[in-house]
């Protein structure tokens, strides 16, 4: 996980990953209100302030190529500056799903790890209590290869070998 911070816990040997937080993503009503006021205000400034010009409120002369009227190049350029805005909102609505699904993709990784360490950790206890000694060896084996690659329940592991 290379893209999660990481924590230096009082031991300079243990490092423990800080999981971002994971909060109950909010209703999208709350910013999609303004956007769409953004929209409407960015068209509607655009064709305000283009039809302000007097130069502009004259027929444009059509050439071959049928250029339409100046009103028409006014209306295009403010919807096209709406569109604009509309753009940005969608890029922004992007970024915040690839936000909250690398947040919970993160989480899941970091649970499944907990599980599995979890499920080795008791199944190696109990290979301790076997009645046989090659079962217990093994159970000390298994224990001792999960505080290797687990430094942050090392400490638990060394005080299950002891007791």
């Amino acid at each position: 996980m290379p893209l999660l911070p990481r924590l230096r816990a009082r031991r300079p040997d243990v490092v423990i990953s800080a999981l971002p937080v994971m909060r109950m993503p909010r209703s999208a009503a709350w910013w999609i209100t303004p956007v769409i006021v953004l929209v409407i205000a960015a068209a509607g400034g655009a064709l305000w302030w283009m039809s302000a010009d007097p130069a502009l409120s004259a027929p444009a002369p059509s050439g071959p190529g049928g250029a339409g009227t100046a009103r028409g190049e006014i209306l295009r350029t403010a919807l096209a500056a709406g569109a604009g805005v509309g753009a940005a909102a969608t890029l922004m609505l992007a970024f915040r799903r690839q936000r909250h699904q690398e947040i919970a993709t993160a989480h899941a990784t970091h649970d499944a790890t907990e599980r599995r360490v979890t499920d080795l950790y008791t199944k190696a206890a109990e290979q301790l209590g076997h009645e046989a000694a090659a079962v217990r060896l093994a159970g000390l084996y298994a224990l001792e290869r999960l505080a290797q690659d687990n430094p942050g329940h090392r400490q638990t592991i060394v005080n299950m070998i002891c007791a």
